[in-house]
């Protein structure tokens, strides 16, 4: 099924609960929540858009999982090719610390390569706000727009 967007909830009397099911089914085909950590490989994450994953999570550990040298640790080749496919990079952290890419030395370039910093969501409230926002928006980019909103808040 296609990304239909019905504006299902409109009047909660009118909603349908296999059409509302199938949404978050779709919704959950097209996201991955990723715990980035120092000496993680993305390039293993790379497979992902190939299997049509839109949305990335990436909970961030500190500073240093926002590598974007080149090497086989960086997450530059993945941001580039989900960058050419449309794809979101939401980003979180391990330590419920505010995710604001100022303290990155890389930032300017995960930004540039479509990294989102989420702010102060945590990883479980990013993921509720685009399942919550899945049945609600009426394209995919009002749902970007929302999720990237709620991180600059």
């Amino acid at each position: 099924m296609v990304y239909s967007g019905l504006g299902l909830l409109t009047d909660i009397k009118d909603t349908d609960r296999y059409v509302m099911s199938q949404i978050l089914c779709e919704a959950a085909d097209r996201m991955h929540i990723c715990r980035i950590y120092p000496g993680m490989r993305a390039n293993h994450l790379s497979a992902l858009i190939d299997k049509g994953v839109l949305y990335f999570f990436l909970e961030l550990y500190e500073k240093g999982t926002g590598n974007m040298k080149e090497g086989p640790y960086s997450l530059k080749p993945l941001l580039i090719q989900g960058h050419k496919r449309n794809c979101r990079f939401f980003c979180t952290s391990q330590q419920e610390a505010v995710v604001d890419f100022s303290g990155y030395s890389t930032s300017r370039r995960m930004w540039r390569e479509g990294a989102v910093p989420m702010g102060s969501l945590t990883t479980e409230s990013a993921v509720a706000l685009y399942f919550a926002a899945s049945l609600v928006c009426d394209s995919l980019e009002e749902l970007d727009e929302i999720l990237e909103n709620a991180g600059q808040r």
